[in-house]
């Protein structure tokens, strides 16, 4: 919302800007420009218009400058990517581009397996995305079920409006969370291995007439540096992989040292090898006093120190502190913790070595996206919390929360705030918590995360766009005699240049009281409906 925001109003100021450059200018080069161009396109060329050598013409025949779709010779090109979508809320999962060539031809029934029930999805696009379409597959055969919508940020209103039956491409850089990204042919379009060369969802925008005109065009463009070959570019790409409760301790203790003490991860690195950030929310201190582990005991958790090499093998980067169970063998075990995460370059927040340092963010940067963990605990116990003469978590202060988060949301492009909640083992979620999500996404968050479900619950997307993921159940714990404590969420956060624009979701099984697993298609699918539905959707 706010990069929208600051798109229409840059576009706002550039008419005003074209008039006054026109009167200032005696010979503009003349542009014309197509009406169905994305608005990000023209945000790229606004310079020019601001610099007073050029002038916006509604005239293409008088025009010395053409800016449109296609890929002419003697012209200037950037490269539009393309992704096909459906709603957050949704369990579809991957399309075909064979299928959507057949749609558009007007064999419907070719995505029909994006629906439950197998009905055609209704196809819903803006003025500029169909446009896109119809220059790659031309026109649509009669009778395919389509929406057009005035503006390109109505298309995800649309969709959520007739879900599960509608479905959508967008430009890369129109993509929100509240989208989910179809993988096309087992394209992973937010992939390092991604290349355009055989993607077929992709136009060319070109800038085309005298070529001593366009040479020019672009010298003055690539001088204020707001030309891209691309709205997909992959320097600016990031991924951050946020997860639930570990606890090395009891049965799922006993399990590391029966098989191995990295196989808890075998399962879900394959999901975590490309993050550029890892989380995890630790509840357990090591020690070396760490007896060995008891498969029934009770609910007084160590770590012996040799299990830290299970967080070295995921490859996490940032640990949270917030759990109640942190200070379980004394504040001496956490400040022993606290310099092992040092000694091994994982950064910590939520919890730390006196009251300020719990409560500090942790702010560091993904391929130029900047990035703030912050993290409380919301109902204690009182030992947990940090004092000065004490190590700990840190309280959910909301005084200083209130001031913290908007001056986060000031100073880096993607907030993240994590929560020690009051448990409870339901999939839906009490409307205190709710409210206390919503306080926080208004006071600044971008993304607020339950780090206290042991049992997986819903999701919501505040009033101001934020991503609200109120439980994401346990990583490495032994909670085996219910399914809600066995199922767990690892949520991939997908950032591109100062934004979030997806939310891939993991979804796994733990197994044998330690090892998560990938769901299989039957488990995921009957899962997000079950936690879709806990949301309200």
């Amino acid at each position: 919302m706010k990069r929208l925001f600051r798109l229409g109003g840059l576009l706002l100021c550039s008419f005003a800007l074209f008039s006054q450059s026109y009167a200032q200018e005696p010979d503009p080069v003349r542009i014309w420009i197509s009406d169905t161009l994305p608005l990000d396109m023209l945000l790229m060329v606004n310079p020019l218009f601001e610099s007073g050598g050029y002038q916006w013409t509604t005239d293409a025949e008088r025009a010395d400058l053409i800016l449109d779709f296609g890929n002419q010779a003697e012209a200037v090109s950037t490269e539009w990517i393309y992704a096909p979508v459906v709603p957050f809320a949704h369990t579809a999962e991957t399309i075909r581009w064979s299928d959507i060539r057949a749609y558009w031809q007007g064999e419907i029934t070719a995505l029909s397996y994006l629906t439950p029930d197998g009905i055609p999805p209704t196809f819903v696009a803006s003025n500029e995305t169909y446009r896109a379409m119809v220059l790659l597959l031309g026109q649509p055969a009669e009778g395919v079920p389509i929406r057009i919508v005035p503006l390109t940020e109505s298309i995800i209103d649309d969709m959520w409006e007739i879900r599960p039956y509608g479905w959508g491409i967008v430009g890369f850089n129109d993509l929100t969370p509240r989208h989910k990204v179809l993988t096309m042919d087992r394209v992973n379009l937010f992939g390092d291995n991604f290349a355009t060369n055989n993607y077929p969802l992709k136009t060319q925008l070109t800038l085309s007439g005298d070529v001593e005109l366009v040479g020019q065009a672009l010298e003055d463009l690539l001088t204020v540096g707001t030309w891209e070959s691309s709205n997909r570019q992959p320097e600016k790409l990031g991924r951050v992989v946020l997860t639930g409760v570990t606890a090395l301790s009891r049965a799922t203790a006993y399990q590391m040292e029966r098989y191995g003490l990295t196989r808890p991860a075998e399962g879900v690195n394959p999901f975590f090898e490309d993050a550029h950030l890892l989380h995890t929310s630790n509840e357990v201190a090591f020690t070396e006093n760490c007896e060995d582990p008891d498969p029934y005991g009770g609910v007084i958790f160590c770590s012996k120190e040799s299990y830290f090499e299970l967080l070295l093998e995921i490859g996490l980067d940032v640990v949270e502190l917030t759990g109640n169970h942190i200070n379980d063998y004394g504040p001496g075990a956490f400040r022993n913790s606290l310099d092992l995460y040092a000694e091994n370059g994982i950064a910590t927040f939520g919890g730390g070595y006196d009251p300020q340092d719990a409560r500090d963010a942790y702010i560091t940067e993904v391929n130029g996206t900047s990035i703030a963990f912050i993290g409380c605990n919301v109902p204690g116990p009182l030992g947990a919390f940090a004092s000065e003469t004490r190590e700990g978590a840190a309280p959910c202060d909301e005084e200083y929360l209130a001031t913290e988060l908007n001056r986060l949301s000031v100073e880096v492009d993607i907030v993240i705030m994590t929560v020690q909640e009051f448990e409870y083992y339901r999939y839906t979620v009490g409307e205190e918590q709710l409210e206390r999500f919503e306080r926080y996404a208004a006071w600044g968050a971008d993304v607020v995360i339950g780090s206290q479900a042991h049992q997986p619950q819903g999701f919501t997307f505040s009033p101001t766009g934020a991503f609200l993921h109120h439980g994401l159940g346990n990583l490495f714990f032994d909670q085996m005699a219910e399914i809600g404590t066995r199922q767990l969420f690892a949520d991939k956060l997908i950032t591109y240049d100062g934004q979030l624009i997806s939310v891939v979701l993991f979804t796994g099984i733990i197994e044998d009281f330690c090892c998560p697993r990938p769901m299989t298609t039957t488990e995921r699918i009957d899962f997000l409906d079950t936690i879709f539905q806990a949301s309200g959707w």
